[in-house]
C-alpha cells in the first residue's frame, strides 16, 4: 500500500478540531461558539498517520497526542490505531470514553466508499460508517477521493446519499486534495457540482496540492475558499507525483517516495505559506477544523511527540501572525 492510498483505505479516524457542530444544515463552515475575533482555533492531529511507524494501540496513541499538546485526535476510519493494526475495531463508545478521559475529542473520520459495489450495498456500508462516526463524536466524514473515471458518477451518487444521511446526524461529508480525481482545485469544484448537496464540502490540503500538482496553494485557495470547512496542515518540499518543476523529468519517470518524505516534514522547511493560508481562509469566514498531518517520524515515540509538538507550536505562531 502506498502512502497516497493509506488515507483512503485506512480504517483509523483522524484529525483535531475546535468544535463539535450539532447540526450541519448546508452551511459552508462548522460553527464554533467558543471562538472570537481574538481567540485562536484549537488544533488537532492525525494521530495514526503521525505515529503509524510505531503501530500504537488506542491508549498509547491518545497519550502521545496529548503529550504533544493537541486538543483533538483524528483517527481516520472511525476506529483507532489499534483497529488498523489488529483488524478488530473498538466500540465507538469505548473510543469516545478514552478521548474524554484525556480531555480530547475526535472530530474527523475517513469515509471509505465501497468501490465496484452495488449502489444499495455501498449506501448501507457508507451509512454504517457515518453512524459510527456520530457515536464517536466526529462531525466530518472525509472521503479521500477516487480515480476511476467510469465509476465516478455512481461513486458521487453514494456520496450524495451520505450527505443527506449525515446532515441529520450533524456529520458533514468532505473531500480534499489527493491523488486520482482529486489532484487539482478545479477537480474538487467538479466534485461539488456532481454531488450537489449543501452538506458536501471541501478540506484544503496545501501540502498535497504542491505534492501532486506543483501549483501555488494561495492562488488555488482563491478558487475554493468559500467551500472549505477544514484545513489539513502539512508542508511540502516540492511537486513529486504529477506535475514537475521546469527542467525536471516528466510525469512517470520518477515515482513518488513511498515514505512520503516530501510532505511528512517539519513545518517551515517546505513551500506552504501557513499564515497566508489561514489569512485567506478567515477572509471568507472559515471557522472549521484544523489538524496537523505532516510530521517527521523520529526513531522513538518520544522523538516523534517532540516533532509533532514543534509543528503544532509552529502552526500556532502562524495563526497568530495571520
Amino acid at each position: 500500500m502506498t502512502r497516497r492510498r493509506f488515507l483512503v483505505s485506512s480504517s483509523v479516524a483522524a484529525a483535531a478540531a475546535a468544535v463539535l457542530p450539532s447540526k450541519i444544515l448546508g452551511q459552508t463552515t462548522a460553527p464554533n461558539p467558543s471562538s472570537s475575533a481574538t481567540a485562536l482555533p484549537k488544533i488537532g492531529c492525525y494521530g495514526p498517520r503521525i505515529f503509524v511507524k510505531f503501530q500504537l494501540g488506542t491508549d498509547a496513541l491518545l497519550d502521545a497526542a496529548k503529550a504533544a499538546g493537541f486538543d483533538s485526535v483524528e483517527m481516520l476510519g472511525g476506529g483507532s490505531g489499534a483497529a488498523r493494526v489488529r483488524g478488530k475495531p473498538e466500540a465507538p463508545e469505548a473510543i469516545r470514553d478514552k478521548l474524554a478521559a484525556r480531555g480530547l475529542v475526535s472530530t474527523v473520520g475517513s469515509l471509505v466508499v465501497p468501490e465496484k459495489t452495488p449502489h444499495a450495498e455501498a449506501v448501507a456500508q457508507t451509512r454504517a460508517q457515518i453512524t459510527r462516526m456520530n457515536k464517536i463524536g466526529q462531525n466530518y466524514a472525509l472521503c479521500g477521493g477516487f480515480s476511476d473515471e467510469e465509476q465516478w458518477i455512481p461513486f458521487c451518487k453514494v456520496l450524495r446519499d451520505a450527505a443527506e444521511f449525515g446532515q441529520d446526524l450533524g456529520v458533514q461529508i468532505v473531500t480534499k486534495h489527493h491523488h486520482g480525481l482529486n489532484n487539482t482545485t478545479v477537480e474538487l469544484l467538479g466534485w461539488l457540482q456532481q454531488v450537489n448537496h449543501p452538506n458536501f464540502r471541501l478540506f484544503f490540503d496545501p501540502g498535497n496540492l504542491i505534492y501532486y500538482t506543483g501549483k501555488d496553494p494561495l492562488k488555488q485557495l482563491d478558487l475554493i475558499a468559500p467551500h472549505v470547512t477544514g484545513w489539513v496542515a502539512k508542508d511540502c518540499a516540492g511537486p513529486i507525483y504529477q506535475e514537475r518543476m521546469s527542467g525536471q523529468p516528466g510525469f512517470g519517470d520518477a515515482p513518488p517516495n513511498p515514505n512520503g518524505d516530501e510532505v511528512m516534514i517539519q513545518f517551515g522547511t517546505g513551500r506552504v505559506n501557513f499564515p497566508g493560508v489561514y489569512r485567506k481562509l478567515k477572509s471568507t469566514g472559515f471557522n472549521g477544523v484544523i489538524y496537523v498531518e505532516g510530521t517527521v517520524a523520529g526513531d522513538t515515540v518520544e522523538a516523534t511527540i517532540a516533532a509533532a509538538r514543534a509543528n503544532r507550536e509552529y502552526l500556532v505562531k502562524a495563526l497568530s501572525q495571520a
